[in-house]
């Protein structure tokens, strides 16, 4: 099991949080997670997709020419795993676009309606669960809220051409400052 420790910038201020991952669950997934974490891709990303009560999303790396190495290629896209688990608050998992689609794009479950998710969804596996700060996701669905920002999940293919300066018009979501991982 891995310990990913991340902190996203909500105003200039560092709200951390721990999710516990689980090789068992979902090898491959965490295997990927493991990598993004230290090749540094997650650093500076912004978590562009809030749906109160749903999930928060993350996994546009904030330079489009990193992003665009993690993209290319059958290789990058991996293979479905069962779903070993089922979803609960704090619950990370990649999101996809169909069978075999899981590539860097993960998402934090929420409650009440996030739980409902990884049912008969190929791509959506537990990879592990958020163990301490999860008010740092309620924050980040507070700030969201507050913003008064409608749909920002259609930022994702900008993100992905331009980087973070495509949400230049959206300085109030946040940020994943910066990532580690402990053995445990």
């Amino acid at each position: 099991m891995l310990v990913l420790l991340v902190a996203a910038a909500a105003q200039q201020r560092v709200l951390p949080f721990t999710i516990l991952l689980n090789a068992s669950l979902a090898p491959l997934g965490v295997r990927r997670v493991s990598k993004l974490v230290r090749t540094g891709f997650l650093d500076g990303q912004i978590l562009y997709r809030v749906i109160p009560g749903f999930l928060v999303q993350f996994g546009v790396a904030a330079d489009p020419t990193v992003h665009a190495r993690w993209q290319r290629g059958e290789k990058r896209r991996l293979k479905d795993e069962p779903n070993r688990m089922p979803f609960r608050h704090g619950t990370l998992s990649f999101a996809g676009a169909g069978t075999d689609s899981r590539t860097s794009h993960l998402f934090v479950a929420l409650a009440p309606n996030g739980v409902r998710l990884g049912r008969g969804t190929p791509h959506e596996a537990t990879l592990g669960h958020v163990v301490s700060g999860m008010e740092t996701w309620e924050r980040v669905v507070a700030n969201y809220q507050k913003s008064g920002y409608k749909d920002t999940g259609t930022l994702q293919g900008p993100l992905v051409q331009r980087g973070n300066a495509a949400a230049a018009a959206y300085p109030l979501l946040d940020r994943i400052r910066a990532c580690h991982m402990e053995c445990q």
